[in-house]
């Protein structure tokens, strides 16, 4: 068994995914720990997220319907641009939506959430706390809110929070302390602490830190120093997320050790390994062929154009078109220009350039759009349609 396929597989893949990509609509990026995207009445996709503005927590939705909207009471504030926002507030913060220390805090928040997100319109305040600290928060299991109050906490108290949901075994908490803690030693330091306490859950979250906070090189040389210690220790629950996160040559270079040492139960996590790696790659043979299909339609729709332009009108005076450029009377084209007009409006049928081209023409057309000629393009109309040489 090899893993020989692993390394081209990334290749294929990051080809093709380049191909999707450029079809795909993308959606702004949350923090899962501190924001919430779901669907509110009627179906109606909205944004939700806790910001701190000292020394209140704002509970901010945004994005929401016009029938939400007309719901609820509205105030206008106004912006660091000068500009005022129309925000709406739930039932019972009227009071504190008068409250000129309230709405200046709120102006800040709406600045950082403006800045954030160029879809951001329509914001709607659920609630409003007048807070100092996350102790609160982490007490009630308030994680939105821990999350938007932990950020303005000195680098000590985020620290101490961060020892703290690790002495708890509080994942949740742990992850999005990490997460503002942001820092790699400390990642690394939890990272050994959490191996040598036999607590795999915070042992994988670090490894997802250090994943995004390392480069390729050092992060596999993190995974290769625990994968060591796992496999001399026996920890084969360590072992096999260690060897989700390997890249094709480690995964390889382990699994022929495991095989030469005859180690069936750590060798079994590569079999499932492959295994899953066979499934990609037949789900890329399939996208692979579905992308070949795609690409010979469009070399027929291509060889379709060339017959239908070197058999029209336009061959009739000299022009032809092969391999993808045109050609008068068998010189390759420069800049070619055909415009064709139906009634008053204009319509630029073909513009082409070809730098290796040395003829510069236009089709030349009668008020009903049929070809008459072809004519030299001046410099004033090379400069007006295709720019300075």
């Amino acid at each position: 068994m090899s893993f020989s396929k692993s390394s081209v597989f990334k290749k294929c893949s990051a080809f093709l995914f380049v191909l999707i990509f450029a079809a795909t609509a993308v959606l702004p990026a949350m923090s899962a720990s501190a924001a919430d995207n779901k669907s509110g009445i009627n179906g109606y996709s909205y944004f939700r997220q806790a910001y701190y503005g000292k020394p209140y927590i704002f509970d901010i939705a945004w994005n929401i319907s016009d029938k939400t909207a007309k719901s609820y009471g509205s105030k206008k504030v106004a912006l660091s641009d000068k500009a005022a926002m129309n925000v709406w507030y739930a039932d019972g913060l009227k009071k504190d939506m008068s409250d000129k220390n309230v709405t200046a805090a709120l102006a800040e928040v709406l600045n950082r959430i403006k800045a954030d997100y160029a879809s951001f319109s329509k914001p709607i305040v659920l609630n409003i706390e007048n807070t100092g600290n996350a102790t609160k928060y982490y007490k009630d299991e308030n994680i939105m809110y821990y999350a938007a109050v932990l950020p303005f906490a000195d680098v000590k108290t985020r620290q101490a929070y961060l020892k703290k949901a690790y002495n708890d075994d509080s994942e949740d908490f742990f992850s999005v302390s990490l997460e503002i803690v942001n820092n790699s030693g400390t990642s690394k330091k939890y990272l050994d602490k959490a191996y040598k306490d036999d607590n795999i859950a915070i042992f994988s979250k670090c490894l997802d830190k250090l994943d995004d906070a390392l480069n390729d090189k050092d992060f596999g040389a993190v995974v290769n120093t625990y994968a060591g210690k796992a496999y001399a220790d026996g920890e084969i629950a360590f072992f096999a997320v260690l060897a989700d996160r390997m890249d094709g040559d480690t995964a390889e270079a382990w699994f022929n050790r495991t095989k030469k040492d005859k180690n069936i139960a750590f060798e079994s996590i590569f079999d499932n390994y492959w295994d899953e790696l066979d499934d990609k790659w037949d789900e890329f043979d399939d996208a692979l062929d579905k992308f070949d299909d795609a690409w010979d339609d469009f070399d027929d729709k291509w060889d379709d154009y060339e017959n239908y332009v070197n058999s029209s009108d336009y061959a009739k005076y000299g022009v032809t078109y092969k391999n993808g450029h045109y050609y008068y009377k068998g010189e390759p084209v420069r800049y070619f220009l055909d415009i064709q007009r139906s009634g008053s409006s204009s319509t630029v049928a073909t513009v082409e350039t070809n730098p290796n081209g040395k003829a510069d023409i236009k089709i030349v057309r009668d008020k009903n759009g049929n070809i008459t000629g072809v004519k030299k393009l001046t410099d004033k109309e090379i400069k007006k349609y295709f720019g300075d040489r």
